[in-house]
């Protein structure tokens, strides 16, 4: 039975203390779901535009969801199935931390992609891909604002039900970068 539903498009503004957009990019945020059994889901990342601005749509979230459930850590059920409450979030530096270490010790063994040419197989290319796309994600989490902020903890920007289908939402969140 479907608990959680996925809106089509959600919109999210950065405001300063005036309610003026915060005129910031690369603000790393991410979602994430509770389970109703087995494990909860964090998808990320999603990135502001200079604006201050973010848009994500159901195909982004999706996309996430299959990324973290394809490292196969844990075990999960599907993302319709989580409870409804969402949280939407900003990366503190302890968990970027942890995450960009995590990664940089992980990838540092797949520095010479051409070792996964030489499998010549199927499974090698694939190996060579994902270590790619790590690397491209790993300099999003490396580069982005949340890296130059005092925030050590992540911090809960929105909480939310997404109980029922929606195409669109808008979030407005103050956020004071002192």
């Amino acid at each position: 039975m479907q608990t959680l539903f996925v809106p089509d498009k959600i919109h999210i503004d950065f405001l300063d203390s005036n309610n003026n957009s915060l005129q910031q990019d690369k603000i790393l945020i991410g979602i994430r779901t509770f389970a109703n059994h087995k494990n909860d889901i964090d998808l990320s990342p999603f990135l502001t535009d200079r604006l201050g601005s973010l848009t994500i749509t159901s195909a982004d979230i999706k996309k996430r969801y299959n990324n973290f459930v394809s490292y196969g850590l844990m075990d999960y059920s599907s993302l319709e199935t989580a409870k409804s409450g969402i949280e939407i979030y900003f990366w503190g530096n302890e968990r970027l931390d942890r995450y960009i270490n995590y990664w940089t010790k992980l990838l540092s063994g797949k520095k010479d992609l051409e070792q996964f040419e030489i499998w010549g197989n199927q499974l090698g290319k694939r190996q060579k891909e994902f270590a790619e796309i790590e690397r491209e994600e790993l300099t999003l989490y490396e580069t982005c604002y949340n890296r130059t902020t005092k925030f050590s903890d992540d911090l809960i920007l929105v909480k939310d039900d997404w109980d029922k289908p929606n195409s669109e939402l808008k979030y407005k969140v103050k956020f004071d970068t002192k």
